[in-house]
């Protein structure tokens, strides 16, 4: 994740405009190895369980809700992290399409007394050929009360003989706000940092298996070793 509007706003309208659309719902259960985010560890190194639960029709509106385990230490006691989104997808033509979308990320549990990490987030992706897909994602009040921020990305996935893919995807994050500076390093300008990584997928008897590799340009040991490249293995089973 995928990280506005209220989010029952965009659940009612998606309902009333696509009523002779059929819907569907699926959910998926995944177990990884560490949650990374943006190229840093939200688990402090450690595995966890992840889940969704996605409602979905023809008409291109869907709505759904992801939570993963989180590091308590990191983020002020919080053991959990639950996001909620919903959007709109579709096609411009036989070669591009795009989703548009809003969500917002909550930390159940975290310590009032710090500042606030729940926020909302405004996105887009435009992609072509359904390999290659260009997002950015807006917010006014990023987590942890640091103000606007714009996550630009980009990703490319290759078929592999044996039904084997391989995904190349970069992200750049910045903050806009002065109060932001020193964020990511020592530096007074260090308000934005450059992730990327590789992955390697195939599915097995109904299973999704990934492994992949990812590193970032944050200051070493800034964040201590959550920033460290690393590797991530995932396994997800999907029900429809």
């Amino acid at each position: 994740m995928f990280k506005k509007i209220a989010l029952s706003t965009v659940i009612t309208s998606a309902a009333i405009l696509s009523a002779q659309a059929q819907a569907d719902v699926s959910a998926t259960v995944s177990l990884v190895s560490d949650y990374v985010y943006n190229g840093v560890s939200n688990t402090d190194n450690d595995p966890t369980l992840q889940g969704s639960v996605d409602w979905y029709n023809d008409a291109g509106f869907y709505a759904g809700v992801w939570a993963s385990g989180l590091d308590e230490g990191f983020y002020s006691s919080a053991e959990v992290e639950i996001d909620y989104y919903a959007g709109y997808a579709g096609s411009i033509n036989d070669d591009f399409g795009y989703d548009l979308g809003y969500a917002f990320y909550t930390y159940p549990g975290a310590n009032d007394a710090g500042a606030e990490l729940n926020y909302g987030e405004l996105y887009g992706s435009v992609t072509y050929k359904e390999s290659t897909t260009a997002k950015v994602q807006l917010s006014d009040n990023y987590s942890g009360e640091i103000g606007n921020s714009v996550v630009v990305s980009l990703s490319h996935t290759i078929s592999l003989p044996e039904d084997f893919s391989l995904t190349l995807d970069a992200a750049h994050t910045k903050l806009l706000d002065d109060k932001a500076a020193a964020y990511y390093g020592s530096d007074a300008g260090d308000d934005s940092y450059t992730n990327w990584g590789i992955s390697v997928a195939k599915s097995v008897a109904g299973f999704d298996l990934s492994l992949g590799y990812t590193d970032n340009n944050i200051e070493d040991n800034y964040w201590g070793d959550i920033t460290d490249a690393r590797a991530v293995l995932s396994i997800s089973r999907t029900f429809e």
